[in-house]
């Protein structure tokens, strides 16, 4: 799969960037916030089935498959022998799966969140309040009210900072139409799809998909990483923490030399551990918030 630069990629990094503290957990100011009744000091326990991935480790490498194989095994009715773990393909991509059960939510909550969350790192806090740091979008489309939810968020850049395991990861998720990644529009389903990389270099090395579709109790998430393959993006220098490295990255001598090296070190940088650490990340914050995302969503699904 191809990413296709926008105009959000081009876009400077947002002020805040350089100008906003981080911190775990809320500050005194976010007690005055509308939202500020679902702030939680402790997540809620991951589910069942994620435990038992985490104690039997790594799975066989037969287990995983590519992104370009993703539409396929994903429009496919049931379910994969992997829905919950990590492997490594044997094209060394790091792949990690994790389905988390969601009574009573919809598809639409969740297309909601991810275009009303990232504006505002207090909302992105009440998500996972022990690894969440920062959040901010390329373009702040949330005072157009004639925007959809998903076109608040696609064809946008979210900068994240946060924790997974014990590492800082600061991070540049760069949202696409499913559509452009293949998937059909089916009701009650939605496909969450972007490229991931890091907000200080022009560089991805990982593609996301969170598809969520309709059980007989509410819905479930089926969350797919893909990492380790990395590439040097063609945007701005301004668009990065690192304007300098950027230059140097995307000049013409280096996109021609340095695509080997970029994708060593996208490897190393995805190594086995941290497939691990991302699953447990993801199943904590995905189980967390879907606690009490339908109760925010009919609270605030107007709100700007």
């Amino acid at each position: 799969m191809k990413y296709r630069i926008t105009s959000a990629d081009r876009r400077p990094l947002p002020g805040s960037y350089a100008t906003q503290q981080r911190r775990l957990g809320f500050s005194e100011d976010d007690a005055s916030r509308p939202f500020a009744h679902y702030f939680r000091s402790e997540v809620r326990p991951i589910q069942a089935h994620v435990r038992d991935a985490l104690t039997c480790g790594q799975a066989p490498a037969e287990c995983g498959y590519e992104i370009d194989d993703a539409v396929t095994r994903l429009s496919a009715p049931g379910y994969h022998q992997m829905e919950t773990g990590w492997t490594r393909t044997d094209r060394g991509t790091l792949v990690v799966s994790c389905r988390t059960d969601m009574p009573d939510v919809t598809a639409e909550m969740w297309d909601w969140w991810f275009g009303w969350h990232s504006t505002d790192s207090a909302r992105y806090k009440l998500w996972h309040p022990g690894a969440h740091l920062f959040t901010a979008l390329a373009e702040d489309r949330s005072g157009d009210r004639a925007l959809s939810a998903r076109q608040r968020y696609i064809n946008n850049v979210s900068y994240v900072d946060e924790y997974i395991g014990t590492s800082l990861s600061r991070l540049a998720i760069r949202f696409i139409d499913p559509s452009q990644a293949g998937f059909s529009e089916r009701t009650g389903v939605t496909h969450i799809c972007a490229r991931v990389g890091t907000s200080d270099l022009p560089v991805s090395a990982g593609w996301l998909v969170h598809q969520v579709r309709p059980t007989d109790h509410g819905s479930e998430m089926r969350s797919r990483f893909f990492l380790g393959h990395a590439e040097i993006l063609p945007v701005p220098a301004s668009s990065v923490s690192k304007p300098l490295s950027a230059r140097i990255l995307t000049s013409a001598v280096a996109r021609m030399t340095l695509p080997p090296a970029v994708a060593a070190i996208g490897r190393y940088r995805t190594r086995d551990q941290f497939g691990r650490d991302l699953l447990l990340h993801c199943a904590t914050e995905m189980n967390h918030l879907a606690g009490f995302l339908p109760d925010l969503y009919a609270e605030f699904r107007c709100a700007p």
